[in-house]
């Protein structure tokens, strides 16, 4: 069992590893902020600390308060028609250097191993109830612009842009490491190890769901901000879910009433190589962007 002093020497040497990295979020710790058992330190149940040192220094929630969207234009006709955006489950790119590479930087192995009664690895339950979206803002170099239109609008596709607010859920920056070979978040290693010195497992709240907005760093030309939501929270507030190629997605609606955001479509560019008559035609369909700012790419 840990004792009283134990919980103080752990949080006399969090606070001496913060000291040590000069973070910009770098709140004081005492035995009130976590909570310890025979091989756990968590602040499941105390303050929020222990996980707002990592969210707030490394994932911040973006102000910004426009976002790019690039689309191609199957996608964009879907979306014009039915006024929402669709946010399938990180289960459709886990294979694509999603989540996997934060916990395997961690070596947070337990992803791998645990399972729930049915047999599922923690990992796939995660995946499968996380549904996101990505956004780029108006800072991309004309490198990255060009990058955008031909893989995610696939050359044909479009640009929409976003006004944002009233956010309650994760809208947050994506974090990517500052060179190849810088793999880890060095403060969450420094901690880990904190709790690996007493045979302890360090599990801030909410460990998971900053693993949903990392990503290696050969992809930081996309300068993502991601909006995410969990299975649970749209369930909540009553959100439709459908299936894709056998994916799932989470419908989210902008132009009206969303409690989760308020999307407002403002803006919407054609690439050079977008068919203008067929984008136009899908734009006028709708009475509610008849009247919408159109811009032409010239690339």
């Amino acid at each position: 069992m840990t004792t009283f002093s134990e919980n103080n020497s752990i949080a006399s040497d969090i606070n001496q590893c913060l000291t040590n990295h000069k973070l910009k979020y770098s709140p004081t710790f005492d035995f009130n902020d976590f909570r310890t058992t025979n091989n756990i330190i968590t602040n499941l149940l105390a303050t929020s600390k222990l996980s707002d040192i990592i969210l707030k220094n490394y994932f911040p929630q973006n102000p910004t308060s426009e976002y790019h969207h690039f689309t191609d234009i199957g996608a964009f006709q879907n979306i014009i028609k039915k006024k929402e955006i669709w946010l399938f489950s990180v289960k459709k790119r886990f294979n694509e250097c999603e989540f996997k590479p934060f916990y395997d930087a961690h070596n947070m192995d337990g992803y791998k191993l645990r399972q729930n009664s049915a047999g599922i690895p923690m990992e796939n339950e995660l995946v499968e109830n996380a549904f996101y979206t990505s956004f780029t803002d108006d800072k991309i170099s004309s490198k990255a612009e060009a990058y955008m239109w031909d893989y995610f609008a696939k050359k044909t596709g479009v640009r929409l842009v976003f006004e944002v607010s009233n956010v309650n859920t994760h809208l947050r920056k994506v974090h990517y490491p500052t060179s190849e070979t810088e793999k880890d978040l060095s403060i969450l290693t420094d901690l880990i190890k904190i709790a690996q010195n007493r045979n302890k497992h360090l599990i801030p709240e909410g460990i998971a769901t900053i693993g949903f907005f990392y990503l290696p760093h050969k992809f930081n030309i996309e300068r993502e901000s991601r909006l995410l939501v969990k299975r649970e929270v749209g369930k909540y507030y009553n959100m439709e879910f459908g299936t894709k190629d056998g994916f799932e997605y989470l419908k989210f609606p902008f132009n009206g009433t969303n409690p989760l955001a308020e999307f407002k479509l403002t803006k919407i560019t054609f690439d050079t190589n977008t068919d203008t008559d067929e984008a136009e035609r899908i734009i006028k369909s709708s009475e509610d962007f008849k009247d919408i700012k159109i811009e032409k790419n010239n690339r």
